[in-house]
């Protein structure tokens, strides 16, 4: 086996909350796609990060100074991140009326909401690293976080 292959079975190991990133882009036009590599950076000032390859729709609209939201899905949301996650569903991802897409789009019914400017965007090989300044969060008292494991929801 490649040393590839090897890091990609090793790393389907790792437990991962399911998240869907969403924004506008400069023409005011949602975007919204499936992420699991979100990681906080610091409470001082409240930060994280999340890695968008370069490929996706959504990548070229992240610019330093504009704004997402990620919303943490919870059990209950599976299908929409189906749908966030394939490019042939991309006319449907904002077909959930639970949806709020006045400002910056969020899902008033994740499991939380955190709202983001963008610092910085790091190119690295196939992705860009993007760090975002924590706006805003809301939260639901019920954790009930939608997780990805070995290729399946848990």
């Amino acid at each position: 086996m490649s040393i590839q292959d090897n890091f990609r079975l090793a790393m389907r190991r790792y437990v991962y909350s399911v998240s869907i990133l969403s924004n506008k882009d400069s023409d005011g036009n949602s975007n919204a796609i499936t992420v699991s590599s979100v990681t906080s950076i610091s409470m001082d000032p409240p930060s994280l990060l999340v890695c968008i390859n370069k490929n996706s729709r959504i990548h070229n609209s992240l610019t330093v100074g504009s704004k997402f939201c990620i919303n943490l899905l919870n059990k209950d949301q599976e299908d929409l991140s189906n749908i966030c996650s394939d490019d042939d569903k991309y006319d449907q991802r904002f077909n959930d009326k639970n949806w709020n897409l006045d400002d910056v789009p969020f899902l008033a019914n994740a499991q939380s909401n955190i709202f983001c400017s963008i610092e910085n965007v790091t190119s690295f090989h196939t992705h860009s690293i993007i760090v975002g300044l924590v706006e805003d969060s809301k939260y639901k008292n019920e954790i009930k976080t939608l997780t990805y494991v070995d290729g399946e929801y848990s």
